[in-house]
């Protein structure tokens, strides 16, 4: 599974947190993030954006591995925070510790 993260300067602090997040507690989970603020990856963050008619930064689309989306985290909805993205991964993702 892949997270995208459409973001920009206001939002930087939480795509860092949020990537220590998965890193720590979803080894399996790919995170993959967009910054709006920058020249290449501009066009990916809107396109992820407008592909769910999203407006605000962050953003984030849970993919599973036939890129398919699972869960949108909309700013709009107060979705968009860690606790909220980590209560959904949870949902969606049965290996969650490194340890085994």
């Amino acid at each position: 599974m892949i997270l995208k993260v459409a973001y920009d300067d206001s939002s930087e602090k939480f795509f860092k947190d949020l990537t220590i997040l998965v890193e720590n507690n979803y080894p399996l989970l790919k995170i993959e993030g967009f910054h709006e603020n920058k020249l290449k990856e501009r066009s990916k963050a809107f396109k992820l954006k407008g592909g769910f008619s999203a407006r605000k930064n962050p953003f984030a689309v849970l993919f599973d591995d036939d890129n398919i989306p699972v869960k949108a985290f909309y700013t709009e909805a107060n979705e968009c925070v860690l606790l909220d993205i980590a209560k959904g991964l949870d949902s969606f993702i049965i290996y969650k510790t490194k340890n085994i």
